[in-house]
């Protein structure tokens, strides 16, 4: 199958280190692995610091000012038997140009953009906006979200249950190799992920400042960029105990991952809380302890606490409790690490949902070869 991937979003560039960015990669390569021959279309492929893995044409670039017309020529030029399409603002391209050809498109939903744009930034245009949205749910064969809540939005939204499937975020277990011992003595507490407004930097860095004077061997680590980057350039935290990498390209951001104790998600509280968090399967997968908000699907994610900590989303003080207890106590953090890695290597992966997204689109494992 020659299948296009459509991701028109200029926020999410293909070869970079955010977490749409990795999801993008991942699962394309998953897909090429499974025998599809794909392309990715996108406003944002130009070199940042990662790669693709697979043979995949990034040279199909849409030149999105005309963005119906560029998509069309695309997938004729490509010879696409299937447009899969990550859900962007403003467009309808990809139900559009699969329309034309005659051929199915499978909608991947992440978040609710429209009101996620309405509440944290300032959305243009937004009849324009619920107009288009509406029409892509509609005319799409069917819609990949990556929660529940996701699909109870959509249900909410009007859309069918049955045209929707819940595929979570997931890892390549090929990645992960296990953690590494330290010999410094150092509990290195990490976040990894973009410094964004409701990702709880703030506790974070608050709790931070109290478990530190109560247990000396605790670090922190914070690999990422984002709109609150400055908060944590200029925490104040001992310099010896805190390191701040910066955006890394994927493998290496692993790398680091794989030197840490424990991994930290704390989000504050968001009615709704619809994300699937690839920085905590990522945590899990290289068996580091997750610390993280009981929000939306991370408690089943963590076990109820069989597989990590979960504390009350914007609660610095009860994080920091946590990373105290947790430094004083390694074997347990170890043994919450270990028993997360097995759970995330055996259930999620990258493979798993691309075979998902063909299932999806009607293919037959046989088919791929044909």
């Amino acid at each position: 199958m020659r299948l296009l991937y459509l991701t028109a979003d200029p926020g999410v560039p293909v070869l970079g280190h955010k977490g749409a960015s990795v999801h993008v990669r991942e699962l394309a390569t998953a897909l090429s692995h499974l025998g599809a021959e794909v392309a990715i279309a996108s406003p944002r492929t130009e070199p940042a610091g990662d790669s693709l893995d697979a043979p995949i044409d990034l040279d199909l670039r849409a030149e999105l000012a005309a963005l119906g017309e560029a998509v069309l020529d695309v997938a004729r030029l490509f010879g696409a038997e299937a447009i899969y399409e990550r859900y962007s603002l403003f467009s309808a391209a990809g139900v559009e140009a699969a329309a034309t050809l005659g051929i199915p498109h499978v909608l991947e939903v992440n978040a609710p953009l429209r009101a996620e744009a309405s509440r944290f930034r300032k959305l243009p245009h937004p009849v324009l906006a619920e107009e288009i949205e509406r029409a892509v749910f509609r005319s799409t064969s069917s819609i990949l979200v990556v929660s529940p809540a996701l699909r109870s939005w959509l249900e909410a939204e009007g859309v069918a249950p049955e045209r929707v499937e819940v595929v979570p975020n997931a890892v390549a277990p090929e990645r992960f190799g296990p953690r590494h011992e330290r010999s410094d003595g150092a509990f290195v507490t990490g976040f990894c992920g973009s410094l964004k407004a409701w990702h709880g930097v703030e506790a974070l860095l608050e709790a931070c400042a109290v478990a530190f004077a109560e247990e000396p061997s605790l670090r922190l680590e914070v690999v990422g960029s984002g709109p609150l980057e400055n908060l944590v350039r200029e925490a104040r935290l001992p310099a010896d105990r805190l390191v701040v990498h910066g955006a890394l390209p994927h493998a290496e951001a692993i790398e680091r991952l794989r030197g840490w104790s424990a991994g930290v998600a704390p989000y504050l509280p968001l009615d709704g809380f619809y994300f699937s968090p690839l920085k905590v399967f990522e945590y899990m997968a290289a068996g580091l302890c997750p610390v993280a908000s009981a929000l939306g699907e991370i408690p089943a994610l963590l076990g109820e606490g069989e597989r990590g900590v979960l504390v009350r989303a914007g609660d610095a003080s009860g994080l920091a409790t946590a990373l105290v207890e947790l430094a004083r106590n390694r074997g347990w953090a170890s043994e919450l690490g270990s028993r997360a890695r097995a759970h995330v290597l055996e259930t999620y992966s990258w493979e798993r949902n691309a075979r998902a997204v063909l299932d999806a689109l009607g293919v037959l494992p046989g088919e791929l070869a044909a």
